[in-house]
């Protein structure tokens, strides 16, 4: 008998991302994988299309001259050709880099040159941002991805047409080779490039479905949430794994959305809470069967008790909520059902199966139930560090733990209440002021649509807690009414100095508010005092 070479070895055990695509394409080749609506017409790519699309695509790629190893970024809202591109770059060994298209210009570039990009992929309409890229770096390989090819950039088909679709065992992959960079939103500083292998994406889909208590083929969801974004693309993943589908959406239409729910025999869906409360004030909310969904969940932000009732008594299914980051691909711990039903607060979960947590003072120390510190990981779904910034990576290393930098509790349930970002919180008079706290209380107001709390520089206070409110279309709320319903909730020490009105806030792309631009913005309001 012939002795096995390295790479047949390598095939027999390895993890690799791209080698669920083939699976799924063998035990189910015509169940549907990608759907996608355009112009009204039902687009559906199944599991056999999308591995031979997949698989073409890496040859195009290695026709240009690219090899394993070699970063592609992938500009593009959510699309089958986004989809195409990211798991290419995982079956050819290729490594993706997800970008942010909702950042500047100029954070977009970062992202491309600091990675060392061989190559782009964006929509026409996306191109732009990179005009200047375009006259600098035209050793770069240029691909549309979604629209017209009326551009300097290769149309996608051009580097798939003739290329063969069988399949692709040509090259070994080892678990933790690199997989992606994906930046951080870059609310503070220069976003960070969090590295991700094989095994840390791997191992994400595998905890997700078992942590949240989903069943495999039945994760059917619509994608929602930004590709480019952590929590979007892993729900994605997840899907694809287990041989589910993935309905794509550009953008988020409440009446649409829910629409779809019944059409696509939705099983899963995973929103921001303010998207589930444009869902409940939806005229079309009654219209539509919910029966297919059996499992919701919301993060990033909390949830208030009546909105989550609402949302249990029309959709009928339980809703769950958890707590993770990019750094950590994703899910790290999950508060289910039961917890979010009888616990009261910003409250996160336990950790995930393959998650320990813990929390942990600036000297490394573990603290008992109830002392506020930052929260800890460790779990092989932990990043390989941030590329080319090694001091970021040390100092989210230290004491052998992954640092979260957040701020919070463990009860004597091991469940993790989050106080607030370490950057975020505000100290005032001596005393550290959750923001995240004060908001809880300001988003309970009727007529207050969206709010930031800050701490501003105060020639008294050290910091002045202070609240950026946006109202609700139409609203008349005043500052006085904000601070009544504030004393009811909030110590002395916790109120608002101020109350600011700002029509809209900055936010990234999944909701979080940019509170440094607001902090920029307002620096100055206490000098004069």
């Amino acid at each position: 008998m012939a002795t096995a070479t390295p790479l047949e070895i390598n095939l027999i055990r390895r993890i690799a991302l791209g080698d669920g695509l083939r699976r799924r394409a063998a035990d189910g080749p015509y169940r549907e994988a990608l759907v996608e609506y355009k112009n009204g017409e039902r687009y559906v790519t199944s599991y056999k299309a999308l591995n031979e699309k997949v698989n073409q695509l890496v040859r195009g790629l290695r026709a240009q001259g690219l090899r394993q190893g070699d970063r592609i970024a992938i500009l593009g809202g959510n699309s089958s050709e986004f989809i195409y591109c990211l798991l290419a770059c995982f079956k050819g060994g290729f490594v993706a880099v997800p970008v942010n298209f909702v950042q500047s210009p100029r954070d977009v570039e970062y992202n491309i040159e600091h990675s060392g990009a061989k190559a782009v992929f964006a929509d026409t309409e996306l191109q732009p941002a990179l005009t200047s890229m375009h006259a600098t770096h035209r050793q770069l390989l240029q691909v549309t991805l979604v629209g017209d090819s009326a551009s300097a950039f290769m149309p996608l088909e051009t580097l798939t047409a003739g290329r063969a679709p069988d399949e692709i065992e040509d090259i070994i992959i080892e678990d933790d080779d690199l997989a992606q960079i994906m930046y951080t939103s870059g609310t503070t500083a220069r976003p960070k490039g969090v590295m991700l292998s094989h095994k840390n994406l791997y191992i994400a889909t595998l905890n997700a479905l078992i942590s949240i208590g989903a069943r495999k083929q039945a994760i059917n969801h619509a994608a929602v949430l930004p590709l480019f974004h952590i929590t979007a693309e892993l729900f994605a993943l997840v899907s694809l794994h287990f041989g589910a589908k993935v309905i794509l959406c550009k953008r988020f239409e409440p009446a649409e959305f829910l629409g779809l729910i019944a059409a696509e025999n939705i099983n899963f869906a995973i929103l921001l809470p303010l998207m589930w409360r444009a869902l409940l004030a939806c005229p079309e909310l009654e219209k539509h069967d919910y029966a297919s969904l059996q499992l919701a969940m919301y993060g990033m932000a909390p949830m208030d008790r009546n909105t989550l009732n609402k949302l249990q008594a029309t959709f009928d299914c339980p809703f769950l909520t958890g707590s993770g980051q990019t750094e950590i691909t994703g899910v790290a711990t999950v508060l289910e059902p039961h917890g979010v039903n009888t616990k009261e607060g910003n409250i996160w979960g336990d950790g995930s199966v393959t998650c320990d947590q813990a929390v942990m003072d600036d000297a490394g120390r573990f603290l008992p139930i109830g002392e506020v510190g930052e929260i800890v990981w460790r779990s092989p779904q932990t990043m390989l560090g941030y590329y080319r910034n090694d001091e970021a990576s040390a100092q989210a290393q230290a004491f052998g733990w992954h640092h979260s930098g957040d701020l919070g509790y463990i009860d004597e349930d091991n469940q993790f209440h989050f106080v607030d970002r370490k950057k975020d919180i505000v100290k005032s008079g001596g005393e550290n002021i959750s923001s995240v706290k004060v908001e809880a209380v300001l988003l309970g107001v009727p007529g207050v649509a969206n709010v930031a709390v800050i701490g501003l520089p105060h020639p008294h206070w050290g910091e002045a807690v202070t609240a950026i409110v946006a109202r609700e279309v139409e609203s008349d709320l005043d500052e006085d009414t904000i601070l009544s319903q504030c004393k009811k909730q909030l110590g002395g020490f916790e109120m608002p100095k101020r109350i600011i009105f700002q029509d809209v806030l900055p936010t990234t792309a999944t909701g979080k508010v940019k509170k440094h631009q607001l902090r920029e913005a307002y620096a100055e309001l206490y000098q004069e005092l």
